[in-house]
């Protein structure tokens, strides 16, 4: 805590000397729609290295040099606006800038698919952007349950899956990177998400990268990547507070329900939010505040938590800038692992834990532009993490991340370049990982380059050099193990991206993906309501390819716009790492992660997006559906009719077929169909919408959970749910000057299901949303 308070002390000098910096010059003004007057939110005016957004009434102001400048307006779904003017000397400026529309969905901006923001069309890669709007609208309490609505991405049990590139995973290791602001946000033992952590509440775009992007943001990122983006502050304050709820009602499974006494607490989910976003001088300051209490549907787990994140930059000069952000989550929850019987929404007594957490990070960072423009960012994180859990679960941790970046645009050759050093180490003293500290040192090293050609066609290559150094203990459980463990490689990409018409982009990728086991996987010793799972030292890397070819269609006819995405993609694992069922010669059973061998996960993914305005109402849709076909590359069937005496000499294939409930090769915890659609209807400042999931039957889960040795009743439930679940949530509500209401009902016909074995998801929910926001200007 001294160092923390000499940081802030030396922060708090620095902030003041830079203060009596030289009076700069301001440009101001509005952005509005030619065709309406209306204000454009969120629009980006910018030189080469400076920037602003408008607000909510389409203010901005910005600061710049004297002299001959040009300018720069850009928002998706307008042509972008150049203007050269001249600033002279303690001149304030005055710009009133009209803004011409042009296809909204194409011309969506994201950064993550090359670290340089372009429009979504240009993309080598499938990438879906979620507007903040969004999770308002479907009501999220918090940020996975946004995340589960977008086409071809699952949440199961806390963990992200896209394009079924990971499976059920016991909460350890992750093959998407979670990134914040450009900061990578997965919990360091396991490599899991703590989705409490993330503000929604300042979120302003979630987009997420599907396939191999180890090449640009390391380890974690084989499956994909899910990227945050804060909203930045405007001239004029902003302040919001929301409150939203879900109460859960009874499941049509009345056999099974639990709250059936008018005496005991009602299950339901409800958050407060607070937001606040200005520029006072020359900070830009964003400040946010959740408290969240949970009653589950699921009687005996719940959630009781507070966070606080805040964030203060500095503008020292129009080159300078230097920023400093912290977040803080503290409080306590109570969990089972599995039902007590089939279709319960009880626990069986002995699976229940509970655990009281704080975990805090605290983000220096700066960003300079040299004389010549090239772009200099240095981002870092110190991440605290304290779990205390019962049942000798507990586990403390430092993580100490930096990243270094470089960054230039050549507009003479229509070259961009992006580089970048990453330093990642973290400490952990965890009961739950064989009782022992371990140390770990991760570095990449990492170039990427874009290139285009006759304005049509961008060609994108990039690569980057993985070591990843663990220190551990002599010996796990009596056997002695490697120390340190080491392992190192480089990975690769490739993508083109064509514009073949005004509106037509064909694009094709390849990329390599490399993730070195989580501590969770490989060291983890705990029992799980009667599951022992053990440590894995011979545990290797995971590693593969990816490739995807697509081709995306913009459509713009009278007051219809829209775009139809086709894609085919392969991923190819080698190593793959998963959970799975093993018996030692005791004939003692356990689970532990292994490499099951390669794996080939192929499909298609179709979607469309469209906006039919109509003046002073219209209509909005999002639709996808993903077929998958994931397979083992070794799957004997004559595994499930090997005897115990035989399984140390079985092959690779037999283990895998031994250890799935299904006799035909398909990965465990997948679901071969995924459909997600989403309309709305807006009139004025009154709305409606339906929201609508299907996933197929899961055809293969862990053989031991469908043996009734452990959990009761699984066979029997995925065999009377055998025809996959529909979800239908419906929400109306309207938008006063500066009140928001809205009502959702979810799972409005009371599907009976569930994401994994022995625990029953969200039956019925009526809820909704208040927001009260106040914009000074």
């Amino acid at each position: 805590m001294i160092i923390s308070s000499k940081i802030q002390q030396f922060f708090l000098l620095a902030l003041l000397v830079f203060n009596f910096s030289e009076a700069q010059n301001i440009l101001s003004g509005t952005v509005v729609d030619k065709a309406t007057s209306e204000p454009v939110i969120g629009a980006v005016i910018k030189t080469n290295s400076l920037g602003a957004v408008t607000d909510e009434i389409g203010k901005f102001s910005l600061s710049l040099p004297e002299g001959v400048q040009t300018i720069k307006v850009e928002y998706f779904g307008y042509k972008t606006v150049e203007l050269q003017i001249l600033i002279r000397p303690n001149e304030n400026m005055i710009l009133d800038i009209r803004l011409e529309s042009s296809n909204v969905l194409l011309d969506v901006a994201e950064i993550s698919s090359s670290r340089f923001e372009k429009p979504i069309a240009e993309s080598p890669i499938s990438i879906d952007v979620i507007q903040a709007r969004t999770a308002d609208r479907l009501n999220s309490i918090a940020a996975d349950q946004v995340i589960d609505k977008v086409p071809g991405v699952q949440i199961i049990d806390g963990q992200a899956n896209i394009r079924g590139g990971s499976g059920y995973s016991y909460g350890a290791g992750s093959r998407v990177m979670l990134i914040m602001d450009d900061l990578q946000i997965l919990q360091p033992d396991a490599a899991f998400t703590n989705w409490s952590d993330l503000p929604l509440e300042n979120v302003g775009q979630i987009e997420i990268l599907k396939g191999a992007a180890s090449a640009l943001y390391g380890s974690a990122a084989m499956n994909g990547v899910i990227h945050f983006r804060n909203i930045k502050p405007s001239l004029d304050p902003y302040t919001s507070i929301s409150y939203a709820s879900r109460v859960y009602m009874e499941p049509s499974a009345k056999n099974h329900w639990w709250n059936k006494d008018s005496n005991q607490v009602i299950p339901s989910d409800n958050v407060l939010t607070f937001a606040h976003r200005r520029k006072f001088r020359k900070f830009d300051i964003v400040a946010g505040g959740m408290y969240r209490n949970e009653v589950s549907y699921n009687k005996g787990k719940g959630v009781e938590n507070y966070r606080v994140n805040g964030s203060a930059v500095y503008h020292f000069t129009d080159r300078l800038i230097a920023g400093l952000a912290a977040n803080i989550n503290t409080g306590n929850s109570t969990n089972f692992f599995y039902w007590k019987s089939n279709g319960s929404y009880e626990g069986d007594l002995s699976s229940y834990s509970a655990s009281k957490r704080t975990r805090f990070n605290i983000d220096p960072s700066f960003q300079y532009f040299t004389k010549n423009n090239y772009k200099i960012r240095f981002l870092s994180r110190w991440l605290h993490i304290n779990n205390n859990n019962d049942n000798n679960q507990s586990n403390k941790s430092e993580n100490i991340f930096t990243e270094l970046q470089l960054q230039k645009k050549l507009d003479r050759i229509g070259l961009e370049f992006a580089s970048g050093i990453v330093f990642n180490y973290f400490s952990i003293d965890a009961p739950l990982f064989s009782d022992s500290i371990f140390k770990s040192n991760n570095i990449g090293i990492y170039t990427q380059l874009e290139q285009t050609i006759f304005r049509t066609l961008k060609l994108s290559a990039g690569v980057r050099y993985e070591y990843n150094r663990l220190n551990g203990p002599s010996e796990v459980n009596g056997e002695f193990i490697q120390n340190p463990v080491v392992d190192d490689r480089p990975v690769f990409r490739l993508g083109m991206n064509y514009q073949i018409r005004q509106s037509t982009y064909i694009r094709s990728s390849f990329g390599q993906g490399f993730r070195f086991p989580s501590l969770a996987e490989k060291y983890i010793q705990t029992n799980a309501g009667g599951f022992n799972i053990i440590p894995n030292i011979d545990l290797n890397s995971e590693h593969g390819n990816s490739y995807e070819i697509g081709i995306k269609q913009g459509i713009k006819w009278r007051n219809y716009q829209g775009l139809v995405d086709i894609s085919y993609f392969d991923s190819r694992y080698q190593d793959m790492i998963e959970f799975t069922l093993v018996i030692n010669k005791f004939f003692q059973a356990f689970y532990q992660a292994q490499n099951v061998g390669n794996v080939r996960i192929k499909g298609v993914e179709i979607t469309n997006q469209g906006i039919l305005d109509f003046g002073k109402s219209k209509i909005t849709y999002n639709a996808g559906i993903t077929f998958l076909d994931p397979k083992f590359q070794e799957f004997d069937i004559t595994g499930k009719d090997l005897s115990i005496n035989n399984l140390d000499s079985a092959s690779r294939g037999q283990k895998n077929a031994l250890a799935s409930s299904s006799s035909i090769n398909v990965l465990k915890y997948r679901s071969k169909e995924l459909a997600r659609i989403d309309i709305e209807y807006q009139f004025k400042k009154i709305f409606a919408g339906v929201n609508f999931t299907y996933a197929s039957h899961v055809e293969a889960i862990d053989f031991l959970f469908e043996s009734g040795l452990f959990i009761n009743g699984v066979k029997e439930f995925r065999r009377s749910h055998n025809q996959g679940y529909r979800l239908y949530d419906f929400r109306v509500g309207y938008q006063f000057k500066q009140l928001g209401v809205q009502l959702n009902v979810q799972n409005a016909f009371n599907e009976v299901y569930t994401l994994r074995p022995g625990i029953m998801e969200a039956p019925r929910s009526i809820g909704g949303r208040i927001t009260y926001s106040i914009t000074n200007g």
